[in-house]
């Protein structure tokens, strides 16, 4: 398992799949820059009691080497709406926010301001 520096911290995510919340563990590689490292079923209340919803990343992401991906669809593909939700991708041109409900086309994107909670 990949060892995590002392700024790892956890955010919320969400699979439009299975409709199901999940939390991220994100550890900073550099400043501005951090790396997905793992992924883990939870529910809301306790994401928000653990304190998910306070993380704020500002910079690019990368997936580590062992990121398992979605721990419902697997899918290690994600996008971040500009609400600041991070979910599921799965290849589809246009999506849905399951948090604030807006609906896109996909865009690429080499930084991100995201926010781990509100769902």
């Amino acid at each position: 398992m990949t060892k995590l520096s002392d700024k790892a911290f956890a955010i919320m995510a969400v699979c439009p799949e299975a409709k199901k919340y999940y939390g991220v563990t994100v550890d900073e590689i550099r400043r501005g820059a951090y790396k997905f490292v793992w992924a883990f079923p939870i529910d809301r209340d306790k994401a928000q009691r653990e304190g998910y919803d306070s993380q704020y990343v500002h910079g690019s992401i990368e997936l580590d080497v062992e990121y398992p991906g979605c721990p419902y669809c697997k899918s290690s593909q994600f996008l971040f709406c500009s609400c600041g939700a991070v979910m599921c991708w799965h290849g589809q041109r246009v999506v849905k926010c399951p948090k604030c409900g807006q609906s896109g086309e996909v865009t690429a994107a080499s930084s991100f301001d995201l926010h781990g909670g509100g769902f």
